[in-house]
């Protein structure tokens, strides 16, 4: 573990302006936004955290919000709603005016209505404000893809009031594509029947390699739903808390049911070894994952604000590209009787230039990491000189359709790296990209279609040795690994959801990591962590998501009981892999945080240049300190 630098020393190089400038809201700007964004330039002598105001009054006696933001991030997004009028905000002495309209056109949807009226009110034009009348909604989606779903929407803001709806099908509950400032606010969602089965383990046959379940009450039998037979992933839960159960790995999966009575099922494993991890007692829950919960793509200056997902058949919050996506005071809810509350992870938020802010939530229960945020890997279709590129559009986990093509602008800056060595091979800024037109046989241009899918790079130097192809993907076991470990993988770090921010949280009992983050600027402050089968947070490379985490601060968490899973890990980890000679994390202050009740090392840093440690307090049990080469 290195403490080296002082945190001042390396801040001061962060800010490169003379002084702070005001980016957004535009001065004398006017909103329909309740909870507006702010972004300033960064003033080159900043060194202590940014104190911002805002005021309805010009001479700030009448202060409506204020806070204190770390020097590494240079936005602010109040976590309560602003009333109509005339506002002004100052942050590091600059001064600036906007103003907060409510939408003239309102729609208002009564308790009565059904799934296809609420779709007819949603085809209202924008700007617009929907409401709904508080109720207790009850819908068949009859096959919808989604319930709230809007392409290219502009200024809208959707309010339910209040109103809770339980959908009888699988579905996403928002859907926004190409939208730009849209507020969705005051809902809750749930399913019935859940999207998950559970039950309590009642017997255990290592030898055969089975084990009788009975059906929880409230939980869907085995064969009501197709989807758990297709995905047969399972995760063993203690049902004391309910959380994953110490010392056992992350997923179980089964290989088919014999059903022996009315709620009793007999499983077979798919690895017969893993049946000593169980015992009678022990909650068995099958999680396939069928439709994620909030979908955000290529959308700017999203706000979720007050919404509570009970139930969420895949990962909660997703995103593609979407920038300055705001969640506050959302969640992910466990309700009692139940053992999770999402098949899949709470939150993935990929390839955004400007991170999601997330404050002030609660989540539980998820089936896998509570949040992760990355950039999505890229391939070299062909090296056309030293300093250009050809990449190809459509990637491997860049699956959002054609509609969200890969953003690649001018001063972005592409990482070239070998995975297998765990080396990055060079850090170049592009100079200009240009979509490559390929020609037919007879030298004539293809369809638009296909025309689209190269873009042509030229970059401000060499890119050195690299491996062209596309990195594939290949199942081996339970992973998804690279299907060619030898290709050189590209990622945009100007597209690591940088400037992200995860403060004032309450994380409880997630199948894995509490927050998994890379990118350039960050905050994680201020949260609690509580019985996550991982650590609370960790910085490394998935397969197919990168890269380092670059001027963090993680600081003022409290860390309580995490570390469940049987794996190398600590409550606060860093690493590369495979870790190679590269430091590829930087610049990470680590302070002032509690840690109790965790297996192995509190703090474990690795691959990391400049980090400095002080102020935190460990209290760990420590079952196993030694350090070996670490997988993910």
């Amino acid at each position: 573990m290195r403490h080296a630098l002082n945190f001042v020393v390396f801040l001061a190089a962060l800010h490169a302006a003379e002084a702070t400038t005001l980016l957004e809201p535009a001065n004398g700007a006017v909103t329909m936004m309740s909870i507006p964004h702010f972004r300033w330039q960064p003033a080159s002598e900043q060194k202590s955290d940014y104190h911002i105001q805002i005021a309805a009054d010009e001479k700030f006696t009448r202060i409506v919000d204020e806070d204190r933001i770390a020097p590494v991030i240079n936005r602010y997004v109040p976590d309560k709603e602003l009333a109509p009028g005339d506002y002004w905000w100052r942050v590091a002495g600059a001064t600036g005016k906007f103003t907060v309209r409510q939408p003239e056109r309102i729609v208002e949807i009564p308790k009565s209505a059904t799934f296809a009226d609420i779709q007819r009110a949603f085809a209202t034009q924008t700007p617009a404000l929907i409401k709904f009348e508080k109720s207790d909604y009850r819908l068949d989606p009859g096959g919808a893809a989604a319930f709230i779903n809007f392409t290219n929407a502009t200024d809208l803001v959707i309010d339910g009031n209040g109103a809770n709806m339980t959908f009888t099908g699988f579905l996403k509950f928002v859907k926004l594509e190409h939208c730009r400032r849209v507020l969705v606010k005051n809902l809750t969602f749930d399913y019935d029947p859940l999207p998950y089965t559970a039950g309590r383990v009642l017997t255990v046959d290592t030898k055969a390699g089975t084990f009788d379940v009975e059906i929880a009450p409230g939980h869907p039998l085995p064969e009501t739903n197709p989807y758990f037979e297709k995905d047969k992933k399972g995760m063993i839960v203690d049902p004391k808390f309910p959380r994953m159960k110490r010392g056992v790995t992350l997923v179980f999966e089964h290989a088919g049911w014999q059903k022996l009575g009315e709620r009793r099922y007999r499983f077979t494993a798919a690895r017969a070894k893993q049946t000593t991890e169980l015992a009678p007692g022990d909650v068995y829950v099958l999680d396939p994952r069928i439709a994620t919960g909030f979908d955000v793509d290529a959308c700017d200056e999203i706000v979720f604000y007050n919404l509570t997902a009970y139930a969420v058949a895949n990962e909660g919050f997703n995103s593609h590209y979407g920038n300055r996506l705001s969640i506050l005071h959302c969640g992910i809810r466990l309700k009692p009787g139940r053992f999770i509350a999402a098949n899949n992870g709470g939150h993935n938020h990929h390839n955004a230039r400007v991170g999601p802010w997330i404050e002030g939530c609660t989540w539980e229960n998820t089936g896998d990491d509570i949040c992760h945020v990355n950039c999505l890997v890229m391939g070299v279709e062909e090296k056309l000189a030293s300093d250009r590129v050809r990449l190809p559009l459509r990637n491997p986990y860049d699956a959002v359709g054609p509609n969200v093509a890969l953003d690649i602008q001018r001063g972005d800056v592409l990482q070239f790296f070998n995975r297998a060595e765990g080396r990055l091979i060079s850090e170049r800024k592009v100079v200009s990209s240009s979509h490559h037109a390929p020609r037919d046989d007879a030298g004539g241009f293809l369809t638009r279609s296909v025309r689209t899918t190269m873009l042509d790079v030229t970059l401000d130097g060499d890119v050195g040795d690299i491996v062209t192809g596309r990195p594939g993907v290949k199942r081996v076991g339970l992973k998804k690994v690279p299907s060619d470990a030898t290709i050189t993988q590209v990622f945009n770090a100007s597209r690591t959801c940088n400037q992200f921010v995860f403060r004032n949280n309450t994380v409880r009992n997630g199948r894995r990591i509490g927050v998994l983050a890379k990118g350039r600027g960050g905050l994680i402050e201020n949260n609690t962590f509580e019985g996550l089968g991982g650590g609370a947070v960790e910085f490394w490379n998935a397969p197919f998501e990168g890269l380092g985490a670059v001027d963090y601060v993680v600081r003022g968490n409290r860390i309580r009981d995490c570390g469940q899973l049987a794996r190398e890990h600590a409550a606060i980890w860093a690493t590369i892999f495979k870790s190679g000679a590269d430091k590829l994390h930087r610049n990470l202050f680590i302070t002032d945080n509690e840690i109790t009740g965790f297996p192995s090392v509190a703090i474990l840093l690795r691959d990391v240049q400049n980090a400095v440690v002080r102020g935190n307090t460990a209290d760990v049990q420590l079952e196993n300190t030694s350090i070996k080469e670490s997988k993910p």
